[in-house]
C-alpha cells in the first residue's frame, strides 16, 4: 500500500474495521435467527455467508470510493469507473437469466451471487461519480 497516502491508508483500515464488525453482526443476528426461530433465507449456510461477506465488502468499497481511499492518486478513476460500470451490467445481465431463478421455494439461490456482484462493481463508479458531483457542488458554493 505505498502508493497510498496516509489519509487513504487511515480511511481504508477504518471501513474494513467497520466491514468485519458488519460481518460479525450479522453473523451473529443470523445464528439466533435459525437457533431460536428455525429461519433459513438461502438455500445453504455457506451461501447466506458468502452473501454476508459481499455485503461488508461492498460497503467498504463503496465508503473507500465516496472518501477518496479507493483510486491512488496515479491512477486515471475515469477510466476504471467506466470500466467497473460496465462489468457490472455486464453481471446484472447474466443474472437475469430466466433459467437460473434468484429464489426457489422461498430461499436465495446462488445465482444471486451474480446479482450482488454487479451490485458491488455498479457501486463503484456511482459512488465515484456522487463524490465528484458533490465536491463540484461545493467548490461552486465556496466560490
Amino acid at each position: 500500500m505505498n502508493q497510498f497516502d496516509e489519509y487513504q491508508k487511515f480511511m481504508r483500515y477504518k471501513y474494513g474495521y467497520h466491514s468485519f464488525f458488519i460481518i460479525v453482526a450479522l453473523s451473529i443476528i443470523n445464528f439466533n435467527l435459525e437457533l431460536f426461530y428455525d429461519i433459513q433465507w438461502a438455500e445453504t449456510k455457506s451461501l447466506e455467508f458468502i452473501l454476508f461477506i459481499f455485503l461488508a465488502v461492498g460497503y467498504s468499497i463503496v465508503m473507500n470510493v465516496y472518501k477518496g481511499a479507493y483510486f491512488t492518486k496515479k491512477q486515471n478513476s475515469n477510466v476504471y469507473a467506466f470500466i467497473f460500470l460496465f462489468i457490472g451490467l455486464a453481471n446484472f445481465y447474466l443474472s437475469t437469466s430466466p433459467y437460473s431463478p434468484l429464489m426457489i421455494d422461498g430461499l436465495l439461490t446462488s445465482n444471486n451471487i451474480m446479482l450482488v456482484n454487479g451490485l458491488i462493481w455498479t457501486s463503484i463508479p456511482s459512488a465515484y461519480f456522487t463524490r465528484i458531483l458533490v465536491e463540484k457542488r461545493r467548490e461552486r458554493e465556496e466560490n
